[in-house]
């Protein structure tokens, strides 16, 4: 049962990651460009919905090429291991919440860096 709120978690919370890290630091839309501060396009001259409108589509095509594998995997590994370690716990779900929330950020910021790692794309 943890997996499955682990994969449940790592999903809904990397799309809300993704919408935070258009706010504080870049995320890449395809075909586009870097969407941020940091980026080429400002995410506060855009607006909230064109924001909103293009983090969910590039969570979606990033999605389907590879990361509704990867997160989903993430998010029952760290489910399971944060179950078992607060298995007698009342903060048991909590800690879930929390471990795989954050787990599920690193994918989002590994795309986020992805050109200083292989160069522009």
């Amino acid at each position: 049962m943890d997996a499955l709120k682990g994969i449940a978690i790592a999903l809904i919370s990397s799309l809300f990651i993704a919408i935070l890290f258009a706010y504080i630091f870049r995320i890449p839309i395809p075909f586009g460009g870097y969407i941020g501060p940091f980026g080429e396009l400002s995410s506060y001259n855009i607006g909230v919905f064109g924001v909103l409108k293009s983090i969910i589509f590039a969570w979606m095509f990033y999605g389907l090429f590879g990361g509704f594998i990867i997160l989903p995997i993430l998010g029952a590994v760290s489910g399971i291991i944060i179950g078992r370690t607060y298995q007698n716990s009342i903060k048991k779900n909590k800690m879930i919440v929390l471990w795989v929330t954050l787990v599920s950020a690193i994918p989002v910021f590994i795309l986020s860096i992805l050109d200083y790692i292989i160069g522009p794309w």
